[in-house]
């Protein structure tokens, strides 16, 4: 009897929901930032130990949404690289690298992902990267590239109502004054004109 009147509450909050216009949800830059950080953690390695091989670290993410491009989402990864090659010292980097992508909403689990990525920037504190250092890091970039679109960048919250309802419908994600916008259909088919 509980499950059945829980069943009908929900039904009736999307039909307000649907009935009354619209019912989003904003995900900030900072809230995107914070989920990065506190899941994904991201370390790979390329290459043979002893004789040409580069380990790179994320130690920190940023998140910025439509600001470069009105459409897309820029994570900005500060990393750290180690580079080892046969008979020289070891090479200590402080990577900048920025990616944009797509987001992707997966109704499913109520996931928020980054797809079509793209690497904007790669350069050493600011500085521009040797054409040879680039090539032994750029294997280990793309396997960081590839963990963040395969990663949620956040989910949403089952424990809230708001959250609940947008995870169960099929909303248009969109990105909006600096804000990932997860939005339910503004209106039901059969009552648009």
């Amino acid at each position: 009897m509980k499950k059945s009147f829980s069943a009908k509450l929900f039904g009736l909050l999307i039909v307000l929901f649907s009935l009354s216009g619209c019912v989003s949800y904003s995900i900030t830059e900072q809230e995107m930032t914070d989920y990065l950080n506190q899941n994904l953690k991201l370390e790979q390695a390329v290459g043979i130990e002893d004789m040409l091989y580069a380990k790179v670290s994320v130690d920190d993410l940023k998140v910025n949404i439509g600001r470069s491009d009105k459409d897309r989402v820029a994570v900005f990864a500060n990393t750290t690289a180690e580079l080892h090659m046969m008979n020289q010292p070891e090479i200590n980097l402080d990577l900048d690298i920025e990616f944009s992508a797509i987001p992707s909403y997966k109704k499913e689990t109520g996931e928020v992902f980054l797809k079509s990525l793209r690497l904007e920037r790669l350069d050493e504190d600011g500085s521009v990267l040797t054409p040879e250092i680039r090539q032994l890091i750029k294997p280990a970039v793309a396997l960081i590239g590839n963990a963040v679109s395969n990663y949620p960048v956040y989910q949403l919250d089952e424990t809230t109502v708001k959250q609940s309802l947008l995870k169960s419908s099929s909303p248009e994600v969109k990105v909006e004054d600096n804000k990932l916008v997860i939005d339910f259909l503004s209106r039901p088919r059969f009552l648009k004109h």
